[in-house]
């Protein structure tokens, strides 16, 4: 073996060890280690942009927000002291009635997609237009919403209106993650049922689903903390300030981060503590997303542990 790569690089003009290889493995060298550091670098410069905005942030109006009296506090139109419970649980009951409306339509979506559509042009067509759906801006489906729900049907600005425009909004991302849940489940579990005498259907029901629950639980958590942290869409749709906390899905409310748009705008000119309370409310919202999201990680690293260890097992 030696001989013959001796051989071959006799043939080129390559010696081992000869300048041009040592020129040209200093070169590689140089090469990897300018990479590493652009690549540090640019990693180093987003995790600090991203450190200065939650600290800034959470600067003006950490302390402010974790006050219970500001958290479960009603608002004022005219005095400073005001609090924003209305507005979380415009946020709660809004991203509540979204996961009603879009999880059942969602997941059924992958489960046709997954375990019954056959692979070819329409089932690709789906996907790249669920794909090209995540990238569409929001201001763009709340003047959708405003047009179709709140003038169209008839619903105003209310919870309903909101909640469907939202269910649309997060249904590509429920479909795609529900799907690659579905995906995720291994055939031989499907298999065995079906070698036991189980229907597809029943297959799908009592074995692939239930495995499934930990992707499809992740997918609706991010949801949340989407809804949860939307503003453009519900400006036109729901609405950005009330007095009490709504009741029926009919009335108007006004989640948190159309609250802090409203409080930042012309309607918080009157409030002569609004720059603070928007401050505090958008740190209050900034930790919500932020538990969102530590939960989802939280949920998939337990089921990922989960699947080695029943890995071990097979």
């Amino acid at each position: 073996m030696n001989r013959d790569l001796q051989t071959t690089e006799t043939a080129f003009g390559i010696e081992a060890g000869s300048p041009a290889v040592r020129r040209s493995a200093g070169r590689a060298k140089r090469t990897d280690r300018t990479a590493t550091v652009v690549v540090w670098s640019m990693a180093m410069f987003g995790l600090a942009l991203l450190g200065f905005i939650v600290i800034a942030i959470c600067w003006k109006g950490l302390l402010y927000a974790l006050n219970p009296h500001f958290v479960f506090g009603a608002p004022r139109t005219s005095a400073a002291g005001g609090g924003i419970w209305p507005m979380v649980w415009s946020s709660f009951y809004l991203a509540i009635l979204t996961l009603v409306i879009v999880l059942p339509v969602g997941v059924g979506a992958a489960i046709y997609m997954s375990e019954y559509a056959r692979e070819g042009f329409m089932t690709r067509s789906v996907r790249f237009g669920a794909d090209v759906l995540t990238t569409v801006p929001s201001i763009v489906f709340g003047i959708f919403g405003l047009l179709l729900f709140v003038t169209y049907m008839g619903l105003g600005y209310s919870l309903l209106a909101g909640a469907l425009l939202l269910a649309l909004l997060n249904l590509p991302t429920i479909m795609r993650t529900s799907e690659e849940a579905l995906k995720a489940v291994p055939n031989s579990y499907r298999e065995a049922s079906m070698g036991l005498g189980a229907s597809r259907w029943h297959t799908i029901k009592k074995v692939v689903l239930p495995s499934a629950i930990p992707g499809i639980t992740t997918g609706a958590i991010l949801a949340i903390g989407r809804v949860v942290g939307e503003s453009a869409a519900i400006v036109y749709t729901v609405g950005t300030f009330v007095l009490k906390a709504p009741l029926l899905p009919t009335q108007p409310a006004a989640p948190m981060a159309g609250n802090i748009w409203y409080l930042v705008s012309e309607g918080g000119l009157m409030i002569p503590d609004a720059i603070k309370i928007a401050s505090a409310e958008a740190a209050f919202l900034l930790l919500l997303v932020l538990a969102f999201n530590l939960l989802a990680r939280l949920i998939a690293w337990l089921y990922k542990r989960k699947t080695r260890t029943a890995a071990r097992f097979v």
